[in-house]
């Protein structure tokens, strides 16, 4: 064989490659309604080729492939069919436990709080935990501490601007997290 033979047939390899692989992503898109687990699958499909051409030959790569594809498949409707919601996995659910920045975020944030808390006048801190940490009534506590309604609602509102205070003050925003 001469070299221009040798570089015509690996040309034409390659194209045969090109098409069996656009035709293993049509066979397999077909299949799935997600084009990056296509993608995926037909990835795979090469990658067990290469694996199994170091061991064997194959007479019939296009077949083999297509087994391949096939079977990987199956594979993947039979792992969907497992989980116990077939989610879409996004950048946004990677898992059902909170990212360590916003863990971390949070306990910061709970820190500050505590702080802000300790140094709260005791009957302003009182007020505001029984009101917005126990869900007690206005009218209750007022009565039980012998205050009037209006005074027990002053503190509740001076509570909160002291810990937006603390936060503020910290560079973390006041308000109620998104």
């Amino acid at each position: 064989m001469n070299e221009i033979t040798s570089i015509a047939m690996g040309h034409h390899a390659e194209r045969d490659d090109a098409d069996l692989h656009q035709a293993l992503l049509q066979f397999v898109g077909g299949r799935l309604r997600h084009h990056a687990d296509g993608e995926d699958i037909v990835q795979e499909t090469w990658l067990r080729l290469y694996d199994y051409r170091q061991k064997r030959s194959v007479a019939n790569v296009g077949a083999f492939c297509f087994k391949v594809a096939r079977n990987l498949v199956h594979d993947y409707f039979r792992a969907r069919r497992a989980m116990p919601e077939a989610q879409e996995v996004t950048e946004e659910i990677a898992c059902p436990q909170p990212r360590i920045e916003t863990v971390l975020d949070y306990r910061q944030r709970v820190e500050i709080l505590v702080s802000a808390l300790r140094v709260m006048p005791p009957l302003r801190r009182e007020v505001f935990l029984r009101r917005r940490l126990d869900g007690i009534a206005s009218k209750t506590i007022a009565d039980d501490l012998g205050l009037s309604v209006a005074a027990i609602e002053k503190h509740c509102t001076r509570a909160l601007a002291d810990l937006r205070a603390a936060l503020e003050k910290r560079g973390l925003p006041g308000g109620a997290r998104p």
